[in-house]
């Protein structure tokens, strides 16, 4: 026997073995695909049942004035002393809050001194003036009395000169004459010199209490300017009407730029309340609609009302009443029908 004879059966038995194993591995494939988890089908989509018409909807709102009036704020800084709360009514020219601003104090701290400075100036100025107008008054009178004196000794020495020329006099009285002239002449200069002085000082007082009562002026144009930006930090109410919205609280930063720093509410009775429907209600509304608007507040019968759409597609309820107690601030539960 040759080595391929030999070899021959082995060959075969090798192949029969792989044939084997292939057809057990497409089994066990089948077996798996058969027997594999199958995936849950997708769940079928909600069906929501149409909106029958006559079927009543309600949404919740605040009620709020049909017409507001914005209140910016005046100046920059910090607000505080807020005097009012929400839901309450004021009245045109109340006090709505004040707003802290530190360089406008400081301005007028500033201007405050300056006139202080002023006025006291001017209040020195008055009282040298006044007790220098008393000395050049004293002055004067003592150079006309000065004058007086002079006149009289100038008269009694040209006597005593002629009555001496003609030895009609002693020599002794002449002299005392001439003396006292020429005291009396120097009493004289002084007293005028110094009359001159202290009316010279009362005009340079004059000019000086001119010139602070003109600086003083201008202080207190400054000072109003300064407590009139002060005053623009007080928030007041421009209207009658219900406070009905804040932007900020004490404490907060305001600036110029929050032109609803308040919100006040006009005509009391003009009112509405804003919704939110879902988009297949919202498509079944229409402008004047009936609504009846219920305030939860309130135990009473609601009030009618109808459907407003704003240009920015929002949806109102809006009524009249002439409730006092109804106002802007109170909950309130809309109905609705659908046509």
């Amino acid at each position: 026997m040759t080595r391929e004879e030999t070899l021959r059966p082995a060959s075969g038995i090798w192949l029969l073995i792989a044939a084997s194993v292939a057809v057990a591995a497409i089994a066990a494939g089948a077996v798996y695909f058969l027997l594999r988890p199958k995936p849950a089908p997708p769940p079928l989509a909600a069906v929501e049942p149409a909106l029958a018409p006559g079927t009543e909807v309600s949404f919740s709102g605040t009620v709020q004035a049909r017409n507001v009036v914005l209140v910016p704020a005046p100046i920059e800084g910090t607000l505080e002393n807020v005097e009012v709360e929400t839901g309450h009514e004021v009245f045109e020219g109340q006090l709505l809050a004040r707003i802290k601003n530190t360089s406008l104090e400081s301005s007028k701290a500033a201007a405050m001194e300056v006139m202080e400075n002023a006025q006291s100036r001017v209040n020195n100025l008055e009282s040298a003036l006044i007790a220098a107008r008393l000395e050049a008054s004293r002055a004067s009178a003592e150079a006309s009395r000065a004058r007086l004196e002079f006149e009289k000794a100038e008269k009694l020495a040209l006597r005593q000169q002629m009555l001496l020329r003609e030895g009609a006099t002693a020599r002794v009285a002449h002299d005392k004459a001439q003396k006292d002239f020429q005291g009396a002449s120097a009493d004289h200069d002084a007293m005028r010199s110094k009359a001159k002085m202290e009316q010279e000082r009362v005009e340079s007082l004059v000019r000086d209490l001119e010139s602070a009562r003109k600086k003083l002026e201008e202080a207190s144009t400054q000072l109003e300017a300064a407590t009139a930006d002060l005053t623009g930090a007080e928030v007041l109410s421009p209207v009658d009407g219900v406070l009905t919205a804040m932007r900020a609280t004490s404490g907060d930063a305001v600036t110029m730029d929050i032109l609803d720093l308040f919100q006040i509410g006009v005509d009391p009775g003009q009112l509405q309340v804003a919704i939110d429907p879902d988009p297949r209600v919202k498509a079944k509304l229409r402008a004047g609609l009936p609504a009846l608007v219920q305030v939860l507040e309130l135990s009473r019968d609601g009030v009618e009302g109808e459907v407003k759409f704003t240009e920015e597609g929002k949806v109102l309820v809006e009524f009249s009443t002439a409730d006092p107690y109804l106002r802007p601030g109170l909950s309130a539960i809309v109905k609705i029908k659908l046509p």
